[in-house]
């Protein structure tokens, strides 16, 4: 085989490869991305609870320290000295990530290029792409999953400027539930930015999505709801999150897969950027002391809990608004958050557990769909 071109070859450019490029470049390693856009633009925001530094600190837009969520009960509202609930935006990451990348001597990035086919060999691996052949001696598949979960989040999102002061920028609209118009759970969800500016967002946990027509009618009919007079549309996002328990594509043997289709999404929430973050960093730490890299590493009392959750959200939807709205009601101060972000201590799995009904989930626990 041909010398490698570079040590490490990153298959695809978004969230999850752009992290893990950016702690592998900063280490000095050589390395190449390949992203098929042709250019970023900023077409999202992520958002969650700071439990961790990163290195896109820097391109925090907003952040809250009171959320609120709101079901068949009635407001829940929650807050933190200590957790900040952040918004990144993409347009940001994007930024940074390419700063970074270009001032590694032995990092690079390769837009509007596609990674088709590999090939391993005893030497390493062949990459064919649509600008030519690549070789490396390590390869990370952070490209989008091919395979369709069978339960998850999606959206539609729109962050507009209004004419009229309509919201209240310190506190964000986690969850108001509203009657379902998928076949699941859905609610709307509020970033406010200003009292003139948020991202409104409307979103379905469900076994597939609502389509588009659905959205935008909800949407359309959310934000004339808040009255805000004349608005400008800024920018627009929507996608779909996987929430299944071991989510994840088998990678070819010896591929290193990250992102959602290396099971990055929160199976029970669909919050992805904290445990990309954690991904990224295990992945670097791994590759810098020789070893293969373990990406799917949900221990068996998260996978047990995230699937007995989904269990009772998926067969009794309708229950699914009074069931958030008991967690944020009844969890302990920064417990639920933490267990969100990925916490797996005993203290905030009990907190989460019996702030829930136990009949529905004993019998989800006892009979696995």
């Amino acid at each position: 085989m041909p010398r490698p071109d570079v040590d490490i070859a990153i298959l695809g450019g978004g969230c999850a490869g752009l992290s893990v490029a950016v702690r592998l470049a900063l280490a000095g390693r050589s390395l190449l991305v390949i992203e098929p856009r042709a250019q970023y633009v900023d077409d999202r925001a992520w958002s969650f609870w700071r439990t961790a530094p990163d290195p896109f600190e820097d391109c925090v837009r907003a952040s809250w320290s009171r959320w609120e969520v709101g079901g068949p009960g009635g407001a829940v509202c929650r807050g933190s000295a200590h957790m900040r609930y952040q918004t990144v935006a993409a347009g940001a990451v994007y930024d940074r990530a390419q700063s970074l990348i270009a001032d590694s001597p032995l990092a690079a990035l390769s837009m509007g290029t596609s990674a088709n086919d590999l090939h391993k060999s005893p030497d390493g691996w062949r990459i064919e792409t649509d600008t030519g052949t690549l070789h490396a001696n390590h390869v990370i598949d952070t490209r989008p999953p091919r395979r369709i979960p069978t339960y998850g989040q999606f959206f539609l999102g729109r962050e507009i400027r209004t004419e009229r002061p309509v919201f209240d920028p310190g506190s964000v609209q986690l969850m108001q539930f509203r009657p379902a118009r998928s076949r699941g759970v859905d609610f709307v969800y509020i970033l406010p930015f200003a009292r003139d500016c948020a991202l409104v967002e409307v979103t379905s946990f469900a076994p597939t999505s609502p389509g588009r027509a659905v959205f935008e009618d909800w949407l359309e009919t959310e934000i004339a709801g808040l009255q805000p007079g004349r608005f400008e549309v800024l920018r627009e996002e929507t996608g779909a999150l996987p929430m299944e328990v071991g989510f994840a594509e088998p990678p070819q043997p010896g591929v290193i897969r990250m992102g959602l289709g290396g099971g990055a999404a929160r199976p029970s929430t669909g919050y992805a950027f904290t445990r990309i973050q954690s991904q990224a960093d295990h992945v670097a730490e791994a590759l810098r002391r020789g070893a293969m890299p373990r990406t799917l590493r949900d221990g068996l009392a998260t996978r047990f809990m995230d699937r007995v959750f989904l269990q009772v959200l998926q067969t009794m939807p309708e229950r699914g608004p009074a069931l958030f709205e008991g967690l944020f009601r009844n969890a302990a101060p920064d417990r639920l958050e933490r267990f969100l972000s990925g916490s797996t201590h005993p203290a905030d799995r009990l907190s989460v557990m019996t702030s829930l009904p136990t009949l529905p989930f004993l019998r989800a626990a006892l009979v696995p769909a």
